[in-house]
């Protein structure tokens, strides 16, 4: 994976984070994206070892699903937390980042798939007879 492509996740992530945060209600909404911002920040190393392993298919998918849940409870969203954020709500939002980088690395992971296969498909002149 280039460090263009990481970069693109990157920025990816910025935007939904954007997007994130605008759905939230006014007061909440700076301490909402910073506290995605920070979550991004201390998962950075993971994201970064986890879309290598997917393409490498070192692990599945499903079993990204399980890391990335092992992580939502390290997952602390203080700056929403000091300003009184219910527990429910803050459960909501951790979701919510949670889905925003499985998206994220989902989507890199599929648009490098096929890229650098090489293998030529042996039915093509089927498919265009009919």
């Amino acid at each position: 994976m280039s460090k263009l492509e990481l970069k693109q996740i990157y920025l990816e992530l910025e935007h939904e984070i954007k997007r994130l945060s605008q759905s939230t209600i006014v007061i909440y909404r700076d301490a909402t994206r910073d506290d995605a911002q920070q979550v991004i920040a201390d998962l950075k190393p993971d994201i970064d070892n986890w879309i290598v392993q997917l393409n490498n298919h070192t692990i599945a998918c499903y079993e990204l699903e399980n890391l990335l849940e092992a992580k939502r409870c390290t997952i602390k969203l203080s700056r929403l937390k000091n300003k009184g954020v219910d527990a429910k709500e803050i459960e909501k939002i951790k979701g919510d980042v949670m889905r925003l980088i499985a998206k994220a690395i989902m989507n890199s992971y599929f648009e490098t798939l096929f890229r650098n296969q090489n293998t030529p498909c042996h039915d093509k002149e089927v498919l265009f007879e009919h």
